[in-house]
């Protein structure tokens, strides 16, 4: 076991002199792999970012029940507490007209007006906040607002459920695109890391037929180049994590001053640690499995007689 870590620990730092031996090629590759790999992990992050901003609306998602004019406040409490009991409702607050008269009056300028009336027209009304998996469907969300519409003490239940469809569908459509652009980039990532290893092969063509040729086994060709191919992509994938920090950094400035101007408090974060290792180990991966077919092709193609591989 020992034996079989350093023979590979060996093979490790070999790839890695041999990286270091052709800098400008190594730099080319592992830039072009960061880049295209940044890309589905900054949407992803800002696709996170998208999904963090909505369930603040969603946290604050509640449906009006406007009650008739003759339920009067022990009646429209009665009704309070017989809907906490609902399975899809994780609160219920109470408005009495009062209070729903003086919140107008200081959110409409009209309070000389208002008092001026002999008497208050408003109606009690119930916020009714959804549990967040009702909230989070607007198929549920539409039942229960039809469910509570047609109770006898309400009057009417209001909540603005377009918006909510518009943003699931958008945020569907996005969360697809983001996964195209990544298989799209992930299978230009292991071309590039396939046309690497291939340009490596064809520079050690002679090596590997001398090794062959003494009996060298295609696991001990194939070794060197499958840790080729994972150093790049590893070192793609961490590049690209610096890349997406960095441009997230640049916008988080303006985009929290921004938000402010619409009196959101909203902070933009770059990838989180579990999503970056993914990135990371994607990267790794793919260069892994890049590096084992390119050399299992060429492998399967190479006779000591030839002259090339």
């Amino acid at each position: 076991m020992f034996a079989w870590f350093i023979r590979h620990l060996q093979t490790l730092v070999g790839s890695l002199g041999e990286l270091s031996r052709n800098p400008f090629s190594t730099i080319l590759s592992v830039s072009v792999i960061a880049i295209a790999l940044a890309l589905p992990g900054g949407l992803f992050a800002a696709l996170e970012n998208i999904n963090k901003f909505t369930d603040e609306f969603e946290h604050g998602a509640k449906i009006s029940l406007f009650l008739s004019p003759e339920i009067n406040i022990n009646e429209a409490k009665s009704l309070q507490t017989k809907l906490l009991n609902h399975q899809s409702i994780k609160h219920i607050e109470l408005i009495t007209p009062e209070q729903a008269m003086e919140e107008f009056k200081s959110r409409s300028g009209l309070e000389d007006a208002l008092n001026s009336l002999t008497k208050n027209p408003l109606p009690v009304v119930l916020l009714a906040f959804p549990e967040e998996e009702t909230a989070r469907s607007p198929a549920k969300l539409a039942d229960l607002i039809n469910e509570l519409g047609k109770l006898e003490q309400v009057e009417l239940s209001q909540f603005d459920l377009e918006w909510i469809k518009r943003l699931t569908a958008l945020l569907e459509l996005i969360t697809r695109a983001v996964w195209v652009i990544a298989f799209i980039l992930g299978l230009g990532v292991f071309l590039v890391i396939g046309n690497t290893i291939r340009l490596a092969i064809t520079n050690h063509q002679e090596e590997i037929r001398i090794i062959k040729l003494i009996g060298g086994t295609d696991a001990f060709i194939r070794r060197s180049f499958l840790y080729s191919g994972m150093l790049q992509g590893l070192i793609g994938g961490l590049i690209a994590i610096l890349i997406i920090f960095i441009l997230f950094s640049i916008i988080s400035t303006p985009t929290s001053s921004l938000s402010s101007m619409y009196g959101i408090t909203f902070n933009l974060d770059p990838l989180q640690f579990l999503p970056s290792l993914v990135l990371i180990c994607s990267g790794a991966l793919t260069g892994w499995l890049s590096a084992r077919v390119t050399v299992g092709v060429y492998l399967r193609q190479f006779e000591p007689g030839k002259s090339n591989i």
